[in-house]
């Protein structure tokens, strides 16, 4: 017998079969153009979802077709391999995703300001409890209905521009790879707020998208004293394009999003909005949003740091059921 052929009867006579013994591969079971059946051997939904699906980041895709049960070894799956309801509209009513929004992280734990160890605790809950954080630019096609989203999904935005972004949040983002929109305006950057280097050290990450919030974050739909109509659309007009060209200037991509100043909005805005390519304009109207929301208008909901978990747990409506 060589020596290779005894080492592997003592591993396996004495427990240590190497990992390549132990792998038993998922078996399909039976198969149409629109869904797989497999019993699962040793792959979690990441690998399933890289062979069928081909994206491991559509792990979601298996995990919420099976609910609610685990997916684990010697089960019996399914794997849906089409879309099967992008606007997630169903007869007993529908999905809505819930658009989070921050504004400072520090110690203060007041109203505006959410500390670290409370969002690094917001963060975990999401984590522990299966929903998914997706990017903004995700809600585009949910909207359009075109692209499915998790069951479960949500987008996390930060306004403004405050250092503590990158001091305090964007740490715990990248721990949790938790992608987010962070909102600007341009007064802001190198002025007190964010500083040039930081944002680009954000968005080089892969989770941070850099969108405008204005110019100098006034009311975009509240004349300013003694200005004329043709002053105030001209006024409109650069809050929205001066932000947009120094964004270009700095990242080398032009803006899709824009959240409203003081979450206000008007046609004379939104006008501005498509006039700059702008595809999503955002308020802070307290509610999720479905794929029937206009997409000029989309809600979030504001997270205060004197508000408890539960007030939390509440901002996460991920379905609305209808009346029967």
């Amino acid at each position: 017998m060589k020596f290779s052929q005894l080492l592997i009867c003592v591993l396996i006579l004495t427990g240590c079969t190497p990992s390549i013994l132990r792998y038993s591969p998922s078996q399909i079971i039976a198969k149409d153009r629109n869904f797989i059946v497999l019993r699962v051997g040793n792959e979690d939904t990441r690998s399933l979802a890289r062979r069928y699906l081909g994206d491991e980041t559509r792990y979601w895709v298996i995990e919420d077709a099976n609910q609610p049960n685990p997916i684990k070894k010697g089960q019996e799956i399914i794997i849906p391999l089409n879309v099967e309801n992008p606007t997630g509209i169903e007869f007993a009513g529908y999905q809505t995703v819930p658009i989070l929004c921050y504004h400072r992280f520090g110690g203060r734990s007041d109203r505006m300001e959410v500390t670290p160890a409370e969002f690094r605790k917001q963060m975990e809950y999401l984590k522990e409890n299966d929903y998914r954080v997706i990017p903004l630019k995700h809600l585009l096609g949910f909207l359009k209905g075109e692209q499915q989203l998790p069951r479960r999904a949500v987008v996390l935005t930060i306004d403004d521009g405050h250092r503590s972004i990158f001091k305090e949040a964007f740490p715990v983002l990248k721990e949790y790879g938790y992608p987010a929109t962070v909102f600007v305006y341009s007064d802001y950057i190198n002025n007190g707020g964010l500083k040039t280097a930081e944002i680009s050290a954000m968005k080089k990450s892969g989770l941070i998208s850099i969108q405008p919030h204005s110019k100098s974050h006034s009311n975009l739909t509240v004349r300013q004293a003694g200005e004329s109509r043709r002053q105030y659309q001209r006024r409109v007009r650069q809050e929205i394009s001066v932000p947009n060209e120094k964004l270009v200037k700095h990242l080398g991509e032009r803006p899709r999003f824009y959240a409203y100043p003081f979450g206000d909005s008007n046609d004379l805005v939104i006008k501005e909005l498509q006039a700059n390519g702008m595809q999503l304009g955002l308020t802070v109207q307290k509610q999720s949003n479905a794929a029937f929301t206009y997409p000029y208008l989309l809600h979030r909901t504001m997270i205060f740091g004197d508000r408890d978990m539960q007030a939390f747990k509440k901002s996460l409506v991920t379905y609305r059921a209808l009346r029967k």
